[in-house]
């Protein structure tokens, strides 16, 4: 490797291939190091394969997607709303739809689409992308250890990713190279994966309720809220609404506090209404057993489990609950806890926490405040947000600002 590069980009992932992108476009050398023999594996499959980039909604509301202070990550997500993150990809030939929900998605293209859009960009644009370069180490001036090798660049952006899916090239090898220059770090932890409960819930493996409300209860901490659909699978509980308390319930475990889940089956319906529905269950179906009526609220396995936490037969005729019984039976419906005692691993988590500290990095241009010429994007940094588009959002208004700092100081 010879010459000096104006810029050099350590990962070729989402957050790499947008600074790529934007800075070859500005007129910036670039050159991007990517460890494995080929960039964008872990977009490819984002979103099922289908390619969530971003979503629709206002900085403002966007803002409190994520998991640290508004006031923080405000000025980036004004400077790259998502108009301009839609803009951007149109710009390299993807055009984009918007789902109810808000989320956008490439149109008439999938995640693997996408990363081939962004790499066609880099190479009309002059950029270089040398796969199967693990960069090992990285010293200020900037010299980059690439194996036997050394890159010197003028400015480096660390877009290296996190810990998950570490098949793709997310390895977490950004964290030692930041710890090298004494850069303050946050350990990895799982931030959008599946939870483990202390009870034994295989015997719901397959069950999924489309909508619940959720509360998730850390000893010492506000309570986090959610709202999704809800999955149980033979070791874990999953579905969105699980996945977006992922992170906070992590964080509590490491620091050994108790966590508990507490879900609502019926978040439609008041404790009053489901009173009300008992009563015209009896007076229209006396006989009906107790498991059979749940089975109109919740999936009929979910509704005996529900009887034995509330210790009440599924088997108890209609007719002869007693109103403590039914009040037991309501108050499961509306408020039914797990015990959490751990995540799914590190390296099956969708996107991790951790990296390096904020306190390190001005989110206004992401460069280092004690290394001039050091940036960062993407997973790399301690920022984490929930599913819907908004991670990979953040990695592409991250690459993007990257590269238009040092553009803008290019003499």
């Amino acid at each position: 490797m010879q010459g000096v590069a104006e810029l050099a980009v350590v990962g070729g992932g989402a957050a790499g291939l947008a600074c790529a992108v934007t800075a070859c476009r500005a007129g910036l050398d670039v050159v991007v190091l990517e460890r494995t023999d080929r960039c964008g594996n872990k977009l490819a499959v984002t979103g099922g394969g289908k390619g969530n980039f971003t979503h629709v909604e206002s900085p403002r509301a966007m803002a409190g997607r994520f998991d640290c202070d508004t006031r923080l990550i405000m000025p980036l997500l004004r400077k790259f709303p998502y108009q301009s993150i839609i803009q951007f990809f149109s710009s390299i030939g993807i055009e984009a739809r918007s789902d109810d929900e808000g989320c956008v998605w490439p149109k008439g293209e999938n995640a693997a689409g996408v990363r081939d859009a962004l790499l066609r960009a880099i190479a009309t644009a002059g950029g270089k992308v040398r796969t199967g370069c693990r960069v090992t180490g990285l010293k200020p001036g900037w010299r980059i250890q690439v194996g036997d090798d050394v890159l010197v660049a003028r400015n480096v952006c660390l877009a290296t990713g996190g810990a998950s899916y570490p098949r793709t090239g997310s390895t977490g090898d950004g964290l030692a190279l930041c710890r090298s220059l004494d850069l303050k770090t946050v350990e990895w932890f799982p931030a959008l994966a599946s939870l483990r409960t202390k009870d034994d819930l295989s015997g719901l493996a397959g069950v999924t309720q489309p909508r619940v409300e959720m509360t998730l209860l850390v000893a010492g901490s506000e309570p986090r809220t959610a709202a999704g659909h809800f999955i149980f699978a033979h070791a874990h509980v999953s579905g969105s609404s699980v996945l977006n308390l992922c992170g906070y319930a992590a964080r509590g475990l490491a620091e050994r506090r108790q966590v508990v889940l507490r879900v609502n089956w019926v978040p439609d319906r008041s404790a009053s209404d489901l009173s009300a529905e008992f009563a015209s269950g009896r007076a229209a179906h006396p006989k009906k057993q107790l498991g059979t009526f749940l089975g109109t609220f919740v999936a009929r396995r979910l509704a005996v489990r529900l009887c034995a936490m509330a210790g009440v037969p599924s088997d108890r005729i209609l007719t002869e609950l007693s109103r403590a019984e039914q009040e037991s039976i309501i108050r499961q419906l509306a408020s039914t806890e797990f015990a959490i005692i751990g995540t799914e691993p590190m390296e099956r988590a969708t996107v991790t926490g951790g990296g390096v500290s904020l306190d390190e990095v001005d989110l206004k241009t992401m460069q280092a405040r004690r290394f001039a010429g050091l940036y960062f994007a993407g997973e790399v940094l301690d920022v984490w947000a929930e599913t819907g588009g908004y991670n990979l959002h953040f990695a592409w208004a991250t690459g993007m600002a990257v590269a238009e700092a040092i553009a803008s100081g290019k003499s």
